[in-house]
């Protein structure tokens, strides 16, 4: 069985998935890309599962899925959380308009289905295993980004961003790596609704080095970090 470090993007939709999934094959990493629309396939370096990950019990069968194809012993090295939803508010001057099961939804998303996987993270990375878990967020997991329709998309993005910080505070004296990746622009505001594909794989492959001095919370531009 292969020796190539296995990386699972969950979330891997056409534009940071899709370069995602090429930048990692190109410096030989095996991939598994997760969506809820994915054709089941292995071709030896990408492996598409399917799965609803706005159910955090489908979270777990995709690491089985993993080991059934590329050994019991297969498992990712870097978990990369990019799956993201917001539901719009349909009262534009009440942002507690949009329905209870909607938000639940949303919440799901951003935290109870990654916090599955990081929860598989930790109960798999061995002792000589530096794993590297990393949460796509945006400058939501800081500021308030002042519009009614982005309001359940924040609210899961600031939950995350504290777990995140916990568990990296928790894991990282053990050799373990949990980012929250908010991509600006030079200037240091957000980017707006089309993420940079390639930025982000860029520093995606870099976080999964694990280095020790870059921070939990990784603001980055152009695939580099930058501190704002």
């Amino acid at each position: 069985m292969s020796s190539k470090p296995i990386v699972v993007i969950f979330g891997a939709g056409a534009n940071i998935g899709a370069a995602v999934t090429k930048t990692f094959v190109e410096a030989g990493y095996r991939v598994c890309a997760v969506s809820r629309s994915a054709k089941p396939s292995d071709d030896g370096n990408v492996l598409s599962v399917q799965a609803d990950l706005s159910k955090p019990a489908e979270v777990p069968p995709v690491f089985d899925t993993i080991k059934s194809h590329w050994g019991s012993d297969a498992f990712p090295k870097v978990i990369i959380w990019n799956a993201g939803r917001r539901t719009p508010t349909p009262d534009k001057s009440n942002i507690f308009s949009v329905p209870t099961e909607d938000l639940l939804t949303d919440f799901a998303i951003a935290n109870a289905s990654p916090w599955a996987a990081a929860n598989e993270a930790i109960k798999n990375w061995a002792d000589n295993v530096q794993g590297v878990f990393i949460c796509n967020g945006n400058i939501m997991g800081k500021a308030v980004f002042p519009h009614p329709d982005y309001t359940t998309l924040g609210v899961g993005k600031r939950a995350a961003a504290y777990w995140v910080e916990a568990a990296d505070i928790t894991y990282k004296p053990k050799g373990l790596r949990f980012y929250f990746a908010d991509e600006r622009t030079a200037e240091g505001r957000p980017v707006g609704s089309v993420p940079g594909a390639d930025s982000h794989a860029r520093m995606f492959l870099e976080l999964a080095k694990g280095n020790d001095d870059l921070p939990w919370y990784l603001t980055f531009v152009q695939g580099k970090y930058k501190q704002f």
